[in-house]
């Protein structure tokens, strides 16, 4: 099956890095809330692709095994970067796209037939899969299922030889080279549409076969597209299942299940047709009782089109979180000078509201615009991490950025506050993503003000190999 990039990465590794030598480290201080009028409620925010914002907090407590990562103490950590790297694109939600269809015979079943539906045979392809890893069993199972074509030809020695040339695979090798035993089976035009016939005899049923057939060239299309990066309990979350065909779609069902975390099948989903399009509503089967994680998605789509069948199966990851916090405000943007009156760093207060104790992170980037050639571009030039254990109630959180680190980049201007993010150590989530709705800009500070930055080793590295040297 296919997974979409991973949909939380946790900062709390990147910030142990930091303290062990790449970055500067801020000594451990309370921080006063600022006053309300210098906030901007992370309400008003404009939403971006691959923001998440919870409407609803939950009160959670951490696993005992996981209680170590939310020990007490402030740490305040900036980060150098290379603003000739563009800055990182927020996850968003991708759409999943199938032309295949995959059917299951049980470990323990009895011979069966299994009807394989064809609408265009040009390039495509039959893969039998054994369970298990025995390769010698698999062998005895490979020997034990036959492939037949519409007009009742038996296909699959004359398929597997011309597919294991069309890869260039010498069948003298391929036993020693695949340690899951797998029938590559190509079919072609002169083959015919329809339905094709799997005969699963007593070994191979007793074994256990996963078959899957792939159908490049033809016109049917499952698609899967989630409503949001990542759900949350209690809010409308979706995901929206698309059929491309070539005509009129005379039948279609849908069959929608839920894998766990562990990948175990583990429910399944209503598929409903809301206005002109079908959607799998995965938030009315999902509570708070459930475990965080990514659950998976699988849909199949089967039917006739035009009057020829199709069967589609298509899957999707789904991030699900309960969340115990969320970011309320950010803003009392600031300079901050040293005693020879040199700009040491730029700060950024973030209040967060919790329903339970945990350790919590708050990230945040610095972005300069780039203004030579055509196009203006925003470039990173500095990062911020702050994390401290904090119980039920409002907080507020600093993000220190070094402004040594900020003029390395040699861009000045206007600095701005992006890639805003709130994780839960405890739970090792992301609870909350502002990408750019809340526009906190720095004051205007001249670049010559700014103090010089503590040259750690990784920083030394860094400008040794002429991460900030931007190509004019």
């Amino acid at each position: 099956m296919n997974f979409p990039r991973s949909f939380v990465q946790s900062s709390g590794l990147a910030l142990a890095v930091a303290l062990l030598g790449g970055c500067t480290s801020q000594p451990a201080a309370s921080t006063p809330a600022p006053a309300p009028s210098s906030m901007t409620s992370a309400t008003a925010a404009l939403s971006a692709p691959g923001d998440v914002a919870p409407g609803r907090l939950f009160s959670r407590q951490v696993r005992a095994d996981m209680r170590q990562a939310i020990a007490p103490g402030l740490v305040s950590v900036s980060n150098p970067v290379s603003p000739r790297l563009p800055l990182e694109a927020p996850l968003a939600p991708e759409t999943w796209r199938s032309k295949s269809t995959t059917l299951h015979v049980a470990p323990g079943s009895a011979p069966t037939e299994i009807v394989l539906p064809v609408d265009v045979p040009e390039d495509a392809w039959v893969f039998f899969i054994p369970k298990g890893s025995d390769a010698r069993v698999g062998e005895e199972v490979r020997k034990d299922v036959a492939l037949y074509t519409p007009r009742g030809q038996r296909v699959d020695p004359w398929a597997e030889r011309a597919a294991n040339l069309q890869l260039g695979m010498d069948p003298a090798q391929t036993r020693e080279r695949v340690a899951r035993p797998i029938s590559m089976l190509s079919l072609n035009r002169e083959m015919g549409a329809g339905a094709y016939k799997v005969l699963v005899g007593a070994r191979a049923a007793q074994v256990g076969l996963a078959i899957e057939i792939r159908l490049p060239a033809s016109p049917v299309e499952l698609a899967l597209t989630s409503s949001a990066m990542q759900f949350f309990p209690g809010e409308d979350s979706d995901v929206t299942v698309g059929l491309t065909h070539p005509g009129t779609l005379d039948t279609v069902r849908f069959e929608a299940s839920l894998y766990n975390p562990r990948f175990e099948r583990d429910r399944g989903v209503p598929v409903e047709q809301v206005g002109g399009e079908w959607r799998a509503r995965v938030s009315r089967v999902l509570t708070e009782q459930d475990e965080s994680g990514v659950w998976v998605l699988e849909v199949r789509a089967v039917g006739t089109a035009d009057g020829k069948p199709f069967d589609r199966l298509a899957q999707t990851a789904v991030g699900f979180v309960i969340p115990t916090a969320r970011i309320t405000a950010a803003g009392g943007a600031r300079a901050v000078r040293d005693g020879a009156g040199k700009v040491s760093a730029f700060e950024v207060d973030v209040t967060v509201e919790s329903q339970a104790r945990d350790r919590y992170e708050v990230t945040g980037t610095l972005v300069a615009m780039d203004r030579r050639g055509l196009e203006r571009v925003e470039r990173p030039v500095a990062e911020a991490q702050v994390t401290d254990q904090l119980g039920e109630g409002s907080h507020t959180l600093t993000l220190r950025f070094d402004a040594g680190h900020v003029g390395l980049s040699g861009l000045d201007g206007t600095y701005t506050l992006r890639g805003l993010r709130l994780y839960s150590l405890g739970h090792n989530a992301l609870y909350h993503r502002l990408g750019k709705g809340l526009e906190v800009r720095m004051p205007a500070v001249s670049p010559s003000e700014f103090a010089t930055p503590e040259l750690t080793p990784a920083l030394e590295q860094m400008m040794q190999a002429g991460d900030f040297a931007l190509a004019r």
